[in-house]
């Protein structure tokens, strides 16, 4: 059975994929990875994704974006591991509700998505 991979951005790009995000992978080859977004397939350069073979199972924590003028009113949020629903983050809770696909996940709140080193 061939393995299953998930990835998601790891780089500020203008590409159709959520920061935080993760998609399934359909194809990947040097240099690109092909990934599932909504049922269209979009190529991304390999280089600039977190690829794993772990489905994903908790809410990614995104940073407010660094030039706030492009995306006004954007503060902190998460990103369900299921549906992708994006929710601003008020208060740090360990477990969030989805209010799209209503399952639970845990919050990473330990994770470093999107932070340079």
């Amino acid at each position: 059975m061939p393995k299953r991979y998930w990835a998601r951005l790891r780089a500020d790009l203008d590409v159709p994929l959520r920061r935080g995000a993760w998609y399934e992978v359909r194809r990947l080859r040097p240099p690109e990875a092909v990934v599932d977004v909504l049922g269209d397939r979009v190529s991304v350069p390999r280089s600039v994704l977190e690829i794993s073979t772990a489905a994903p199972s908790r809410w990614s924590v995104v940073p407010r974006p660094k030039n706030p003028a492009r995306f006004p009113g954007v503060g902190e949020y998460a990103v369900c591991p299921n549906c992708r629903e994006r929710v601003p983050l008020e208060e740090r809770l360990a477990l969030l509700e989805c209010r799209r696909c209503h399952e639970v996940f845990d919050v990473d709140w330990n994770e470093k998505y999107f932070t340079e080193p």
